[in-house]
């Protein structure tokens, strides 16, 4: 069930992928969240011992405008172990002209929480642009 390739490296060794138990993408060794569906990535005799992929029911939990606000919001949710996905070709032209918006998707059973961290989130950085409203202002 779980799948490991070894890979030739050109210079003459080897390492080991380990696939994704959730979406089956083929990762690095050493990575411990998965790229594409955001899941930990378990090691080979964890991988053996689960039965059954859990089913996950991925509901939208935001869309952001600002790439960079996404991918602080993503870590915040990895470093409280809430997997998440995100289409990595997700560039389009949003409301107002923006070129940009990057949807973050969670598993159902995890949205109240992640819900809870966005809204935190999002207060800490209004709180941060009131700081600074109208410093960096030229006078004319």
């Amino acid at each position: 069930m779980f799948c490991i390739r070894a890979c030739f490296l050109s210079f003459g060794g080897f390492f080991v992928m380990k696939n994704c138990h959730v979406c089956n993408f083929e990762c690095k060794d050493e990575m411990e969240v998965c790229p594409i569906c955001g899941a930990f990535l378990l090691e080979k005799e964890q991988a053996s011992e689960q039965r059954e992929p859990e089913k996950l029911e991925p509901v939208i939990l935001s869309t952001f405008e600002d790439l960079v606000s996404a991918e602080i919001f993503c870590d915040i949710l990895t470093d409280n172990k809430i997997p998440y996905s995100k289409p990595e070709e997700d560039m389009r032209v949003v409301f107002g002209g923006g070129l940009a918006a990057q949807e973050i998707y969670v598993d159902q059973k995890d949205y109240d929480k992640a819900k809870e961290l966005l809204e935190e989130f999002l207060q800490s950085e209004a709180d941060f642009m009131e700081q600074f409203d109208g410093e960096f202002e030229e006078e004319i």
